[in-house]
């Protein structure tokens, strides 16, 4: 029996918008037997997909321990969950079906904000088809705000945003990603609060998300070191001082279920 467990993880984390994103300890998996799902994956399942792109042909099942529609990256996830599955049948060790997937992965999303971290864990930063595991970590304790029962699915939430950016707008956020990065190497939460501001994405889709707002705006008033929309939402993204964690989980807004996470490094595999 094989099973493969790839992470959730928080995609654009402020200003990284379609380039910057993260994993986080909450999987889903996919197995050559039966878990979970009382029946294999039917043709269209996204994990079977991916994993009949990566040559796979055996009946696997799947299952999962976050929602799907809620911003964690769960189709990069169930994606890298069949891919890499597929390639380890095929023999390949560890690392190379890492590799593998995560050309099928990126290929399927479309994008590698989410592909990368679910398929090999960490923080990592995209652009177009070069990517970099970043050898950092968050200054904090990761705490998720994830409504629910609202759901974003991705491609509506995009065709709401503009195609035109304005210049100072893109000044800002070139200057907001690069303390950012500053703030992951060099573990400095203080600069965490205006790194992760953005003018390229958030406005339009909290604009759109009056919970999600109210979640975000809460974590900032407790004290948190900084807070985004996760993906393209509606979950919030939170790092707090492990000491004020209770009180930022206490203060948010009801509707919402508070997960305590860590940054998955492993990535997908079998366990």
């Amino acid at each position: 029996m094989t099973t493969v467990y790839a992470p959730a993880s928080s995609a654009n984390i402020g200003p990284g918008f379609d380039v910057l994103g993260m994993a986080l300890s909450r999987h889903s998996w996919a197995s050559d037997e039966q878990v979970g799902a009382e029946a294999p994956c039917g043709p269209d399942h996204i994990a079977r997909i991916a994993y009949e792109a990566a040559g796979g042909r055996e009946p696997i099942w799947f299952d999962f321990e976050f929602a799907p529609g809620r911003g964690l990256g769960f189709s990069a996830s169930a994606r890298a969950a069949g891919a890499v599955l597929a390639f380890l049948q095929a023999g390949h060790d560890a690392d190379d079906a890492q590799q593998h997937g995560y050309e099928v992965v990126a290929q399927l999303e479309g994008h590698g904000d989410n592909a990368a971290p679910a398929v090999f864990g960490g923080i990592h930063v995209v652009a177009g088809t070069v990517r970099h595991r970043l050898d950092a970590g968050l200054p904090g304790q990761i705490i998720c705000w994830v409504p629910t029962t609202e759901t974003t699915p991705t491609d509506e939430n995009r065709a709401r945003m503009s195609t035109m950016v304005n210049r100072a707008d893109a000044v800002f956020n070139l200057g907001r990603m690069g303390l950012l990065v500053a703030a992951l190497y060099e573990g400095d939460a203080s600069l965490l609060a205006q790194a992760t501001q953005d003018r390229l994405h958030q406005p339009e889709r909290l604009a759109a998300a009056p919970n999600s707002l109210a979640a975000l705006e809460t974590a900032l008033e407790a004290g948190a070191h900084a807070a985004w929309l996760s993906g393209s939402g509606p979950t919030v993204a939170i790092v707090a001082d492990p000491s004020l964690a209770d009180a930022v989980v206490e203060a948010m807004p009801a509707g919402g279920e508070c997960l305590r996470l860590e940054l998955d490094l492993a990535g997908a595999g079998a366990r």
